[in-house]
């Protein structure tokens, strides 16, 4: 789209992503091919483009693809005389390429630079020209597009939610963060780090005990409005949880512009154990969650999500459950004495911790009596008939009863 400042000259330019263009186009008059282009259909006229270009044009086209793509001939012909199509193709290692099968990385840069040749705007509006592009080549593009800035004599404007764009752009370049119509900031290092960490546009950042947050994410797909707020980063298992200090520093190295809510299982830990650990982070916008089961996997080994998985009754559902528990006493019961030494040893090294047994009776309250929903998880995998219970199955079951309220509960804590 392009704003005019003469009949040959345009004030500014708008270049929407492109997605592919026809297999066939038309030739057509330059008049036709600009207003085309000013009302946004650029992918539908990009030949005619290109066509319009003189072939020191292409070759500029071609000289500035080179230190992102590497050497790209372009060739565009159009014969009055025989032909009723513009012909066009790629060179690209010694092989052409007809360009409506080039990759769109390919073709949205070519359209950006063919833009800046055939408008020559004072004003260049690119809308995420990053989505079709390696991440390599996105870094690169922000310092070309500065020097061909410099050369050309335009500015240019650019959306983007890409970290390597930010990362990439030249000392110098502005760069903001805007938010349901407001500017958040200008401090470029804040911006770069909310979307290292892929927090743009989020309120809360969810730091998982979990390397592997399948489960967690479909959790929070249980609240569409909360999960739009969240981003979820990944952890190393609970020995290498975020500390409360750490989660301090996370914030402030992002202008204490998100909450932050760390995830630990509830393993074998007893409810005293949980409330000391949990005011031992309480701090502004950082907040400790356990899960209400062992782990995020027994939020999916629970009779009322198996029932509405299976579509078996509740008591069989609960049947698979206690015949799980009484044919692995030995291997549950020796997970969790494991699991009492290490909460031992991080909680009570001073004495003065609770017996395993008493710890053991309070558990056979719970919905697994104790066993790890990871270990449960994987027995019900052979213990649910016609293979009905597996990764897949569980991830792709969209309306079950509520679960893990108190991540919920916490998530509308923070956001309030």
């Amino acid at each position: 789209m392009a704003g005019h400042r003469g009949s040959e000259t345009f004030f500014s330019g708008f270049i929407p992503g492109i997605s592919g263009i026809p297999n066939v186009e038309q030739k057509n008059s330059k008049r036709v091919v600009l207003k085309a282009c000013s009302f946004g259909d650029s992918n539908v006229y990009l030949r005619n483009a290109l066509d319009l270009l003189s072939p020191d044009d292409l070759a500029q086209i071609e000289a500035w693809l080179d230190p992102l793509l590497g050497l790209v001939k372009l060739k565009v012909r159009f014969n009055e005389a025989t032909d009723f199509d513009i012909h066009a193709e790629a060179e690209i290692d010694g092989r052409s390429t007809p360009l409506e099968l080039l990759g769109t990385g390919y073709l949205q840069l070519i359209q950006i630079f063919c833009y800046i040749l055939l408008f020559k705007p004072k004003i260049l509006l690119i809308d995420e020209p990053d989505i079709h592009l390696h991440p390599s080549v996105q870094e690169k593009l922000a310092q070309s597009l500065l020097q061909i800035a410099g050369a050309q004599g335009i500015k240019i404007i650019m959306t983007t939610h890409s970290p390597f764009i930010v990362r990439g752009a030249p000392a110098g370049t502005k760069v903001v963060w805007l938010a349901d119509g407001q500017k958040k900031t200008d401090d470029r290092t804040v911006v770069e780090l909310a979307l290292g960490w892929g927090a743009f546009g989020k309120k809360v950042i969810i730091v998982s005990e979990d390397a592997k947050n399948d489960l967690l994410k479909k959790l929070l797909r249980q609240w569409p409005d909360l999960e739009s707020a969240v981003t979820v980063l990944p952890g190393r298992g609970y020995k290498h949880l975020l500390t409360k200090d750490e989660a301090q520093e996370l914030r402030s190295s992002l202008g204490n512009k998100f909450k932050i809510l760390v995830h630990r299982d509830r393993d074998s830990l007893t409810d005293d154990e949980i409330l000391k650990l949990k005011n031992s982070y309480e701090s502004d916008g950082i907040r400790l969650w356990f899960t209400d089961q062992s782990d995020l996997e027994a939020e999916f080994c629970d009779p009322e999500f198996l029932a509405a998985l299976t579509g078996q009754p509740i008591q069989t559902c609960e049947n698979w459950l206690t015949e799980i528990s009484n044919q692995n006493q030995v291997p549950i019961k020796e997970q969790f004495a494991s699991q009492r030494a290490a909460h031992n040893d991080e909680l009570h090294k001073a004495g003065g911790s609770p017996t395993n047994d008493d710890v053991w009776a309070a558990f056979q309250e719970r919905t697994l009596k104790g066993a790890k929903g990871k270990f449960v998880f994987k027995q019900l995998k052979n213990k649910v008939p016609g293979n009905a219970f597996s990764e897949a199955t569980v991830e792709s079951l969209v309306t079950y009863p509520e679960r893990a309220a108190s991540l919920k509960a916490n998530l509308e804590d923070l956001l309030a």
